[in-house]
């Protein structure tokens, strides 16, 4: 058996694919290059034309199994596909298992079919390809109506049909479920699947992104879609517009009222300088402990105020909305990182102080402050988040785990806050050099240049920003591979253990 597919198969394994639709030969060849087993050209729907798919083939070959649903179920159409040197053929709309018994005529040189020899690539080792042909050359048929699934067992139970592969989208149509699939459809997907392997089949299913993949692999399915092209582009185009959008409305910085809290160092202490170049009439600059922050608020004591907060105390946070009724622009920039590992002693204690201040504290300020922004007009409420709430960095997993959960409440707080006009931002930065990251080599921002970026980001009222190079290339390589830049951050250990010593 030389078809790779074929073997994978026969040994109970899944098939994985990238669906090429958009006609581009360099496009397959790079989705080739990400490792699936194959690469379905659709010419049903797509955008191939036969030199298109000829050349596409050539480059794809040698990385994956090309395979190629055509256009229809003529003779024409699938001899077509295999000359141009198809590994696996997959025919649309086969409803009965006479079109199937069709199809595999088709798909079969004699004396199992009615294929004729030729082809550009059969040529090049004519006597070797007619030989191997028809038992290497596998044959899917779809399954995308209602007919079809009523006779899935007879389709099946054609020899030559290798596989059967559920057109998910077809078929809610036909079951007039769509644009919602539902439990009807799955009871329909599902009995194809049982039809299949009852008759010692497989059975395949389009897939439009990878983590449906796994599913349908868990259930049984041995042919999946992880990807394919136009979506790629088409999420990617829309999410990278998403990331960069902008909105309107008020100005939220000349002549607002800011609070500040974590005012007295880092990035706060940047960030209400920044305030005051850009306009805002009043900031309180709130601490812990008061008198930190003198220095900071000797620079302009007629804007300035201090402000006695700790986010974590209920008591305090109650004092400050109840002094600070004047409010339009709260900036939750308090945190806390044990810079500690998983694995020490006092973990969980460092966990839980992350949660109360990070995550808990913030929630707090927000509930406090929600009335008072909601009195004065709106206004903003941005939170300090940090590009590891994405993915998590070793030895500072505690922390990351508490501004993941921040990041959650942004996005909640962006929702439940939108009816009375609050503009939420979540700032996330990468590393930035502060006294909360001691123990960090690589490249870190400036606090000041962090709090120019949140100015920047509430004038244009984006909903998150990701201040400095590191953070920007985190999200775009989070919103392409997610699951490498998590290997990668994971493979980032700082020369200290991360396991605890036994």
């Amino acid at each position: 058996m030389g078809n790779p597919l074929k073997v994978k198969l026969a040994a109970g394994g899944c098939i994985t694919c990238h669906w090429a639709t958009i006609g581009s030969p360099s496009v397959a060849e790079i989705m080739a290059e990400s490792g699936p087993d194959s690469v379905v050209f659709d010419l049903q729907h797509g955008l191939w034309d036969r030199a298109g798919l000829e050349h596409a083939i050539g480059l794809v070959r040698h990385r994956a199994v090309p395979v190629v649903r055509s256009a229809d179920d003529s003779d024409f159409a699938i001899g077509s596909v295999l000359d141009a040197g198809a590994g696996a053929l997959i025919v649309p709309m086969v409803d009965t298992a006479e079109q199937a018994r069709a199809v595999v005529r088709k798909a079969k040189y004699p004396p199992l079919g009615s294929r004729s020899g030729g082809g550009t690539r059969p040529m090049l080792d004519y006597k070797s390809y007619i030989g191997g042909a028809n038992d290497d050359i596998l044959v899917a048929v779809m399954i995308e109506t209602a007919e079809a699934v009523a006779n899935a067992a007879e389709i099946a139970a054609v020899p030559g049909i290798d596989i059967l592969f559920i057109g998910p989208f077809d078929l809610s149509m036909s079951l007039g479920t769509f644009p919602e699939f539902g439990p009807r459809h799955e009871a329909a997907v599902q009995s194809v699947l049982a039809a299949a392997r009852a008759h010692g089949k497989a059975c395949g299913i389009f897939t439009p992104y990878a983590t449906m993949a796994a599913e349908r692999r868990a259930q049984g399915f041995q042919w999946v879609v992880l990807a394919y092209d136009q979506g790629l582009v088409q999420d990617g185009a829309k999410g990278a517009v998403a990331r960069a959008a902008t909105g309107s409305g008020p100005d939220l910085l000349r002549n607002a009222v800011a609070l500040v809290s974590g005012a007295n160092g880092g990035i706060g202490s940047e960030i209400v300088r920044a305030l005051l170049r850009a306009g805002v009439a009043r900031i309180h600059c709130a601490a812990r402990h008061p008198d930190s922050l003198r220095s900071l608020t000797a620079v302009a004591p007629d804007r300035l105020v201090p402000l006695a907060l700790d986010v974590t105390d209920p008591a305090s946070i109650a004092a400050a909305a109840k002094s600070c009724g004047d409010v339009t622009l709260l900036i939750n920039n308090a945190g806390w990182n044990s810079n500690e590992g998983l694995f020490v002693e006092n973990a969980l204690a460092n966990a839980r102080r992350e949660m109360e201040t990070n995550y808990l504290g913030t929630l707090a300020m927000a509930q406090a402050f929600q009335p008072i922004l909601a009195k004065n007009g709106g206004g903003a409420m941005v939170n300090l988040v940090t590009i590891v709430a994405h993915v998590n960095l070793p030895l500072m997993s505690t922390y990351a785990a508490s501004k993941a959960a921040l990041l959650s409440l942004t996005q909640g707080l962006r929702a439940e806050l939108k009816q009375q006009g609050t503009h939420v931002m979540g700032v996330l930065p990468g590393a930035v050099d502060t006294p909360m990251t001691p123990g960090f080599e690589g490249m870190k921002m400036r606090p000041h240049a962090v709090a120019e970026a949140i100015i920047e980001g509430l004038r244009v009222r984006q909903e998150d920003i990701y201040p400095g190079a590191m953070a920007a290339g985190v999200a775009a390589g989070l919103a392409l591979n997610a699951k490498g830049v998590e290997h990668e951050f994971a493979n980032y250990l700082p020369e200290r253990s991360a396991a605890r010593p036994q």
